[in-house]
C-alpha cells in the first residue's frame, strides 16, 4: 500500500514489497539466531545440510523467475500459497513416529524447494521448513530455532538474486 501511495508503478508494487520483505529478514534473522543459539536449540547439522539447497532455491527464485513473473501471477501465487499453508496447519496431520530427516542430499533438495518458494513469496522459510522438520519428527522448539538459522542464508540469496 505504501509503495502504491508513493506513486510506484502498479506492475512493480508486489515485486518491491516481496524484495523489501526479504531484505528486512537479513536484519531480523541475526537477532533471532542469537536468541535461539543462547538457548542451544538450533540443530546445526540440519542447517548445514539444508543451507546449500536454500541458497540455490533463493538465488533462482530471487533472480530470473521472480523478474519473469507478472504482478498478477505473483499475487495469485502468493494468495494460493498462503491459503494452502493455512489449510495445512488447520489439518494438523501428525507424522509417522519412525520418520526422520532424509540424508544430506534429500535435506538439501528439500531446502532448495523451501528456498525457491520462500523467495517467491518474500518469507523467511519458516512456514515451510518448520512443518517439514516437524513432519520428520524434529521437536517443534528445535525446528523453529533451526528455521531461524536458515532465514539469513535464504534472505541473502533471494536478495542477491
Amino acid at each position: 500500500m505504501l509503495f502504491a501511495w508513493q506513486g510506484m508503478p502498479p506492475e512493480l508494487v508486489v515485486h518491491a514489497a516481496i524484495a523489501t520483505s526479504m531484505t528486512s529478514i537479513l536484519f531480523t534473522s541475526v537477532s533471532s539466531v542469537r536468541a535461539h543459539q543462547q538457548k542451544g536449540t538450533i540443530k546445526w547439522p540440519i542447517v548445514w545440510a539444508m543451507a546449500p539447497g536454500i541458497i540455490v532455491g533463493g538465488l533462482l527464485s530471487g533472480g530470473a523467475v521472480f523478474a519473469a513473473l507478472s504482478t498478477l501471477w505473483l499475487s495469485l501465487f502468493f494468495a494460493l500459497f498462503v491459503g494452502y499453508s493455512g489449510w495445512s496447519m488447520l489439518r494438523n496431520k501428525k507424522p509417522k513416529p519412525a520418520r526422520q530427516m532424509p540424508g544430506v542430499g534429500g535435506t538439501s533438495a528439500a531446502g532448495a524447494g523451501i528456498g525457491f518458494l520462500s523467495g517467491l513469496v518474500g518469507a523467511g522459510g519458516g512456514f515451510l521448513s518448520v512443518p517439514f522438520m516437524v513432519w520428520c519428527n524434529v521437536a517443534l522448539h528445535n525446528a523453529v530455532s533451526t528455521s531461524a538459522a536458515l532465514g539469513f542464508p535464504l534472505a541473502l540469496a533471494s536478495s542477491v538474486g
